[in-house]
């Protein structure tokens, strides 16, 4: 009686399936690593971003605290206006005009803000390349 050889099919299917596994788990975590510094940087350049802007409304808020107090008086015909620049091609305009011509009302306040926003000063020049190999 011949014996049947049973060839091994199989005999390394084991570790062929976990070579897979571990390729499978770093290529996910290189992912997630890398996402996760991008994310980092976006948020980073937010938060840079709003602590300039809020830092720009600070000192227009003082700005216009000094106008109405009259620390400020360089005005031509009764509008005043000044500019915080926020970033290198932004920057926080503001426009203040005189309440003398009809001053009715009670208010403490001498002057109307009329203008409060944000200008872009230059053209803006979008980046669109993709950064493959830094």
């Amino acid at each position: 009686m011949k014996k049947k050889r049973s060839h091994g099919a199989n005999v390394g299917s084991a570790s062929i399936l976990l070579i897979f596994t571990v390729l499978s788990l770093v290529s996910f975590a290189t992912l997630t690593l890398v996402n996760s510094k991008a994310d980092y940087n976006l948020s980073q350049n937010l938060a840079d971003r709003q602590i300039a802007y809020y830092s720009a409304c600070h000192q227009g808020n003082a700005f216009v605290a000094a106008v109405n107090s009259g620390y400020e008086t360089e005005n031509e015909n009764g509008i005043i206006k000044k500019s915080i620049p926020i970033t290198d091609n932004q920057s926080l305009d503001i426009t203040i005009i005189s309440n003398n011509i009809n001053n009715s009302d009670n208010s403490s306040s001498n002057y109307t803000i009329t203008q409060w926003q944000i200008v872009n000063n230059a053209e803006s020049v979008y980046d669109y390349t993709l950064p493959v190999f830094k």
